[in-house]
């Protein structure tokens, strides 16, 4: 999994995170997904699985769709102005972060729980 490294104001920390953002005027969410992937992270990937979606919560209207990046290769550049770190983990230590408490992001935490379920990198 391709993870970010993210200070977080309001934590006053840095945290885990997976690449994500707002779908842009005549983007289809899993274009976002890829648009996102590669300026966060530098990474491309050649297709993408929609895994599931999650609220953002109670006082949200907002849905956030997850999509799982398969055959993703790293281009190289990114936006450094976003992100503190690019890294690459494999899951099992994904969700030992995750049962740890060092993961404080829901898409995170959900895609984690989701790749988990579906057995994604086994």
């Amino acid at each position: 999994m391709v993870l970010t490294k993210q200070y977080r104001h309001p934590l006053r920390k840095v945290v885990y995170d997976i690449p994500g953002g707002a779908v842009e005027n005549g983007e289809t969410p899993s274009q976002a997904a890829l648009r996102e992937l590669e300026e966060e992270t530098g990474f491309t990937a050649e297709r993408l699985e929609w895994i599931g979606k999650f609220s953002l919560g109670p006082s949200s209207q907002a849905i956030a769709d997850i999509f799982f990046a398969k055959d993703v290769k790293a281009k190289g550049s990114f936006n450094k102005n976003e992100i503190v770190q690019v890294e690459p983990v494999d899951s099992k230590s994904v969700l030992q972060k995750l049962l740890e408490g060092e993961c404080f992001g829901a898409a995170l935490d959900v895609a984690a729980l989701l790749v988990s379920a579906k057995r994604l990198l086994e």
